[in-house]
């Protein structure tokens, strides 16, 4: 899914919310929330996006952990592996 790029910069922060299946990111100002479905998603964000959601770890709560915790390990695969929006899977760090 295409993603925008760079937009995180204002975030407070992201949660998982288990009625929707989905890891919201929550902005400090008036933003609209951004709603990811699949954890995939987050290989089509930008380097400096990925940056900012491996330094900020994801809430949940304790019967989420399983779902929640899906969405920070592929953030913390990319930002390992240098894949991110723009990035070759054969230029990717291994």
């Amino acid at each position: 899914m295409p993603m925008k790029q760079d937009i995180l910069g204002n975030m407070a922060l992201r949660c998982y919310n288990l009625d929707t299946h989905e890891a919201i990111i929550v902005f400090k100002n008036d933003e609209e929330n951004i709603r990811i479905l699949n954890q995939m998603w987050i290989v089509n964000m930008s380097a400096a996006d990925i940056d900012k959601l491996f330094r900020h770890n994801i809430l949940y709560e304790d019967k989420d952990a399983h779902q929640a915790l899906l969405f920070q390990l592929v953030a913390c695969f990319c930002y390992y592996c240098g894949i991110h929006a723009g990035s070759s899977w054969s230029e990717a760090n291994h």
